[in-house]
């Protein structure tokens, strides 16, 4: 694990990962991607966490991919980071205990498929959230169309993505994206006491809750998101 790119805290069952690249706005680039890969792997393992917590150092929660490395990518650069961030956010999204997103500013692009993975979603009140890539023609990543309708109506994903306009937090909570909002002065005491209340319950309970999301989730009209690589 980079101790550098991820800032990992466990106490009292509850996981927090932090990402932090604060300078580059928490912007994902290969060397993160890999570090969330091996980070998912390591969190599945751990028996006695029942809650995992994600955020980002600094003001802003990620701004999705880091531009400048992904500009001297080779195609095969391009395709692996592509496969990496997919890898780490399936994993996410099917880890068998509840996950929550402490957003804690700006969420762009792989940010939003970093918080959309998560099962709950707390953002603080001035959050702007968005896909700013498809503005430019470039088709998100991370199964984003796939798990936006899964989400929300098609109409709102059709007006998010076609036009790649940002979004406040707000917005994002009347289209169901987000669950709660907040301050950032409360931000991390809100999440924290959310995970405590969740924690409470027996681990497999949890488990079998969240089992029971997957399954539910792979039974929409949408199927099982690897339907996503064959569009």
């Amino acid at each position: 694990m980079n101790k550098d790119l991820l800032i990992i805290h466990v106490e009292s069952h509850v996981a927090s990962i932090t990402l932090n690249r604060p300078d580059m706005r928490n912007a994902f680039n290969t060397p993160l991607m890999e570090a969330m890969c091996k980070e998912m792997a390591e969190i599945k393992q751990m028996q006695d966490i029942k809650v995992l917590i994600v955020t980002g150092a600094g003001s802003s929660f990620s701004s999705g991919r880091d531009l400048k490395e992904s500009a001297i990518h080779t195609k095969e650069q391009a395709k692996r980071f592509m496969v990496l961030g997919e890898s780490w956010s399936s994993a996410l999204r099917e880890l068998p205990i509840p996950t929550i997103a402490a957003v804690n500013g700006p969420a762009f692009g792989w940010g939003m498929v970093l918080m959309l993975s998560c099962d709950i979603r707390v953002a603080v009140s001035d959050a702007v959230l968005g896909y700013p890539e498809t503005a430019l023609g470039v088709f998100p990543g991370g199964d984003a169309t796939v798990r936006l309708t899964r989400q929300i109506f098609v109409p709102s994903v059709k007006d998010l993505m076609l036009t790649g306009r940002r979004f406040d937090a707000q917005e994002g909570y009347r289209l169901g994206l987000v669950n709660r909002v907040t301050s950032k002065r409360d931000l991390m005491t809100e999440v924290g006491a959310l995970a405590q209340k969740i924690a409470q319950l027996p681990l497999e309970k949890l488990k079998a809750m969240k089992s029971t999301f997957l399954k539910v989730e792979a039974m929409t009209r949408f199927g099982h998101l690897s339907v996503a690589k064959r569009i």
